[in-house]
């Protein structure tokens, strides 16, 4: 077995097993010193002082080929730029823009604005990191209690869960910034905050805030399930609008079949519409004559043996009336009388064979 003293993070063999543990001793985090080292810390070094040169990425700025009439126009294109990730490219434009908007108050105003946005979006992206990290922290942790489940007595296991625990539970102050940050603008990232934090055991205090974070999610959610409902509502009334108006043109045009499925979805859609009522027995009357006149055509062809000719029209029938058991019970009588005929021709065709 392999001992010693190194960084966090370290892995001990133990037992056959790789074991996570935290540093110990006075040489903790101590690494030896070797050239390879020295060389990369003069390269950082040198990293280091070429990025404090470039200050934050922006250069000086230029008169713009196409100034801007206005701030609000300045800070509106600034924002385009800034949607697609190109943050310093919109700070530089807005700098240029300032050269040319006789404004400097409202462009002073317009920067600000741009620069309390990036600051936002900065936190978001970082808060972002570390709930992801917590996230995967999390669920290391839920393995190694199912493990440790598994296996009680291995101290090994143990302390790997217990060691993993606290660190996730370093992160708790962080965490718990995040949810009460992006509450208000970024629920989601908010509530995956707040699930962690919540998940953890915590002081008094630390719940105190959560639990004000919790019903401000709680408030945030019904109201976003409320727009939700009303949105729904709205476009339903808007199909069944243009169903209604669909069905009165295929009435006049005297596709009454049509008009009838459009003018059942507006009953599904509206219920309580009167006019549909109206609707559908104007276009049942109209086409009420034609079905009869069908079920009746095909009958005759039943009774003069046109056992096909009968199905067709009957079939035709159904078209315009779906689902009309009495039409339905025709085509099914019709159709065993067919397929009884079909069996008593193949039998005569068998007694005419020859004996082998």
């Amino acid at each position: 077995m392999r001992s010693g003293n190194g960084a966090a993070g370290a892995m001990t063999r133990i037992r056959g097993r790789r074991f996570d543990r935290p540093p110990t001793g006075p040489a903790a985090g101590r690494r030896p010193r070797s050239s390879g080292g020295l060389a990369l810390l003069a390269l950082g070094a040198v990293l280091l002082a070429g990025c404090a040169g470039l200050g934050d990425g922006l250069q000086p700025a230029e008169p713009l080929a196409e100034p801007p009439a206005s701030a609000a126009e300045a800070l509106a294109v600034a924002r385009d730029k800034a949607k697609g990730g190109h943050w310093v490219e919109a700070r530089r434009y807005l700098a240029s823009a300032s050269l040319t908007v006789d404004d400097a108050a409202a462009m002073a105003a317009a920067q600000a604005t741009l620069e309390a946005e990036w600051e936002r979006e900065e936190r978001a992206l970082e808060d972002r990191i570390l709930v992801g990290d917590a996230e995967n922290l999390k669920r290391k942790v839920g393995l190694l209690e199912q493990l440790s489940n598994a296996q009680p007595d291995d101290l090994v296991l143990t302390s790997r869960r217990l060691y993993w625990k606290e660190a996730l539970g370093g992160k708790t102050q962080a965490l718990l910034g995040c949810a009460e940050v992006h509450v208000a603008d970024r629920p989601q990232l908010a509530k995956r905050c707040f699930e962690i934090v919540a998940w953890l055991p915590a002081e008094p205090a630390i719940e105190q805030r959560l639990a004000v974070v919790d019903a401000q999610l709680r408030t945030i959610a019904s109201a976003n399930a409320e727009r939700r409902k009303e949105r729904a509502e709205r476009e339903r009334q808007a199909r069944a609008k243009v169903l209604l108006k669909d069905a009165k043109t295929a009435i006049e045009a005297h596709d009454y079949r049509t008009a009838l499925d459009m003018l059942d979805e507006v009953g599904r859609l509206q219920p309580n519409n009167a006019e549909v009522a109206g609707l559908r027995e104007e276009a049942l009357s109209m086409l009420s004559p034609r079905i009869e006149a069908l079920v009746k055509l095909g009958d005759h062809l039943y009774l003069d043996e046109q056992l096909e000719a009968a199905v067709a029209t009957w079939q035709a029938a159904l078209t315009l009336k779906p689902g009309d058991e009495g039409i339905v019970a025709r085509i099914d009588r019709a159709k065993n009388v067919l397929e009884k005929l079909a069996r008593l021709r193949e039998q005569q065709r068998d007694t005419r064979r020859p004996a082998p």
